[in-house]
């Protein structure tokens, strides 16, 4: 909400009848406007014309069901036209000459005997071209100011100036943005880096780095740019070709990445994929499944019993052909060894057999993981036709030179591994949307509005970019996270992993808006390490929602924001202050304070409502998990349910409404089944709406995402059967505000059936 001086908040309160608007109307560069109001006035030695004969209205609304705010508005502001009226002429000669259309308005509320320091301002934003002149009057409308984020991003390009041999398919592309942490995975127990080298496979995400130098003069390799900002970290061995649907890792040795210029850099034939083994049923026994299912922290114990014998065994699955063949190993995670340690220099070993050849392939037992080629293996024509499937191996504790000791062995994981010389063709074709020119961005009154862009969809065409892909972790906080007194638990140089900050940086890193343009103490409120709002929202500590993408195709800044805030389940607006503003929807037994609280006294022309039925999702699950080169959402969470809902009950609809949500913003099961728990106890149920007019301005202060309540409310005025007191809690989805009063549309936010 808006925060009103004292001392006009108690003008208003004692004396509705004293409030007044008035308008600051720029032209030409915005350091020069006309004032108005409704009657002559002199505010802080500055006159204002008594020319405006209706002030309209002024409107926002949002929409919960998809965290879609409107167009804040100020329709139908009515000025006279009369002869003489101003500057020896009518309005609408000194609005031709001064040129106000696409100029800067701001609308001001004060009051009878409160001085001009203690005034507030209610909206800002444009004169629009949408003007009406008769003899009598001049009708404009205006609007919100979204200029400063209607900016296309990311807004850093290959060009040909700083990457003069970038692909052709290239040139003018976007450097991606990177957010998050989409490196090594940290929910299946520890990934082995050495011996055996895992941590090169087994990551959370993989995301597009654009190539902006096929072979670069000053190292002899491939340049590729994975932002244009800092990235918090990039490993050498966790960049990715992708071909085949599966994604091979470049040697190491050949490769590196700098996180600092966000650069990667590669080169060489030499590219590895890993593949899970299957199942061999003559040897599943025990907890077979566990060496082979991904997870680090499972395992199965295999053990012998006096001779040596076999003890467990593996199948090679269908491979896709990737490239040219050049070898394959096994990869083995061991843990504890159990009994007496094989005798090496006696022979004493594992031993690794395949089937039917029966060839042997010794792992001296060194107590730490390992890698065995096993090339041997197969045929010429097995390599060239990569006709490795149904190959099965025994794994055999077999110690020949002791005597018939027990022996056990913990087995976490067990993989194969295929070294390819792949064509290296890093082309991706992608479908973006064919837009046009419409409307004006950057900053407001610069010289760069006549030629900046936006774009609208009017259809999509496919497109070619070269691309290598990476793991690793994005963006890091700036010194903003610190400034201006900020106490919300993060650090410049920490890792973005936070939603509600993800925003922020886009609005300050991308858009260059500062301090003075973004409510952050908003910002704080929803996303703060401590009690953030959006906790709430995942019903997780904030600290566990972890959010991580990447924005490789052109998109409106602010339509990305609107996605990010949606995901989050927040809105985002512009405050009548002028500054961007972010509140996040909690569950609805969170609610226990609100912002404001309505007298029933003051209220006219209630009218109860409810939520469209049509509205109702009682079954949600949550897409998630984003494959960057098929563009394609990869997980579902399991489906979450509300049987009272969907049941004949006095609370139920008698009716099954699914609702399967995508989010390309995370890849964190947590955070998705958070987001899809969110979504059903917001949606599984119809809320009740309440719209009034409000016959004080004393409400003005309040926006839409702001909490009320009641008090004095007649407990024979029940609302769909509830009985209104002061632990319902209702979320403002539109306010009308005018000099001496306001409308409201407000919907029940806080425990159903209550």
């Amino acid at each position: 909400m808006l925060s009103f001086p004292t001392n006009l908040a108690n003008e208003l309160r004692d004396r509705h009848g004293s409030a007044f608007w008035y308008i600051k109307l720029y032209y030409g560069d915005e350091s020069s406007f006309t004032g108005l109001s409704d009657s002559d006035r002199i505010i802080n030695s500055v006159k204002y014309r008594g020319l405006v004969l209706d002030w309209g209205a002024y409107a926002h609304s949002a929409n919960l069901q998809d965290f879609k705010p409107s167009t804040a508005t100020l329709n139908t502001l009515t000025i006279s036209n009369k002869d003489d009226a101003i500057s020896g002429g009518r309005f609408s000669d000194l609005f031709s000459s001064q040129n106000y259309v696409n100029r800067k308005f701001t609308l001001h509320m004060g009051a009878v005997a409160v001085a001009f320091g203690d005034h507030i301002q209610l909206a800002q934003g444009i004169i629009t071209d949408q003007v009406k002149q008769s003899a009598d009057n001049l009708t404009l409308r205006l609007v919100e100011d979204i200029s400063s984020v209607q900016v296309e991003v990311p807004t850093s390009r290959v060009n040909t100036t700083s990457h003069p041999n970038a692909p052709l398919n290239n040139i003018g592309k976007p450097i991606p943005m990177a957010f998050g942490d989409f490196g090594l995975k940290t929910d299946i127990g520890t990934v082995p880096t050495s011996g055996a080298e895992f941590d090169r496979y087994f990551v959370k995400g993989h995301f597009p780095a654009i190539i902006t130098d096929r072979w670069s003069d000053t190292g002899a390799y491939v340049d590729a740019k994975t932002d244009s900002a800092v990235m918090s970290a990039l490993d050498n061995k966790n960049i990715f070709y992708s071909g085949d649907d599966a994604f091979a890792a470049c040697e190491d040795a050949n490769a590196s990445g700098t996180a600092g210029s966000s650069l990667l850099t590669f080169k060489g034939n030499s590219w590895r994929s890993y593949f899970r083994l299957s199942t061999w049923d003559s040897y599943d026994t025990g907890d077979y499944a566990n060496m082979i299912d991904g997870d680090f922290s499972t395992s199965n114990t295999l053990t012998v019993v006096g001779a040596p014998g076999i003890t467990t065994g593996f199948r090679v699955p269908k491979i896709p052909k990737l490239g040219e063949f050049t070898a394959i190993s096994f990869m083995f995670d061991f843990g504890a060894f159990g009994g007496t340690t094989p005798n090496a220099a006696a022979g004493a070993a594992f031993k690794l057999t395949s089937q039917p050849g029966a060839n042997d392939y010794t792992l001296t037992w060194n107590g730490g993981d390992q890698t065995l080629a096993v090339t041997a293996e197969f045929t010429t024509a097995q390599k060239d036709a990569w006709d490795f499937e149904g190959t099965t191996f025994q794994l055999i504790i077999n110690d020949t030179g002791g005597a018939n000791y027990d022996q056990t062995l913990v087995v976490n994981q067990v993989g194969i591994e295929i070294e390819f010389m792949p064509s290296q063709n890093f082309s991706k074709t992608y479908m973006v949307e064919q837009r046009g020119l419409r409307g004006r961005t950057g900053s407001r009154g610069s010289d760069t509005n006549s030629t900046s862009r936006i774009r609208y969809t009017v259809g999509a065409t496919p497109e070619v970019s070269d691309y290598i892909y990476y793991s690793g972790k994005g963006r890091e906080y700036g010194a903003w996270v610190d400034a201006d007194s900020r106490d919300n638990g993060y650090n410049s140089g920490a890792l973005i992993e936070n939603p509600v900050y993800m925003i922020e940086d886009i609005l300050r890193t991308e858009l260059s808006l500062s301090s003075t343009e973004i409510d952050f103490a908003s910002f704080d409120v929803a996303g703060n390490t401590t009690n953030g709002t959006i906790g709430n929202t995942f019903d997780l500590a904030v600290s566990a929602i972890e959010f991580a993408f990447c924005q490789y195709q052109f998109i409106s800044a602010w339509d990305l924001c609107q996605e990010l805030a949606r995901a989050c389940g927040c809105l985002l607006f512009f405050s009548g202050d002028g500054t961007i503003k972010i509140v996040a929807r909690q569950r609805d037994e969170d609610y226990t304070s609100v912002d404001a609280t309505i007298d029933y006294g003051v209220l006219r022309t209630i009218n109860p409502d409810i939520t469209p039925l049509e509205n109702v999702r009682n079954k949600v699950s949550v897409k998630y998990n984003m494959d960057y080169a098929q563009d394609d959402l990869q997980t579902t969470t399991a489906e979450v349910e509300d049987s009272t809902s969907q049941g004949s009950g006095a609370n139920g609809i008698n009716s099954t409404q699914e609702l399967i949500q995508d989010n390309r913003f995370t890849l964190d099961s947590g955070t998705a089944v958070g987001s899809s728990t969110a979504l059903l106890d917001w949606l599984a149920y119809r809320k009740k709406i309440l719209m009034f007019d409000v016959i004080t301005p004393k409400h003005n202060d309040l926006e839409i995402g702001d909490t009320i309540n009641f008090s004095n409310w007649p407990s024979t005025f029940k609302v769909y059967g509830n009985t209104i007191t002061a632990t319902d809690i209702y979320m403002i989805t539109k306010i009308t505000k005018k000099p001496n009063s306001c409308s409201i549309s407000c919907q029940e936010v806080s425990e159903v059936g209550d």
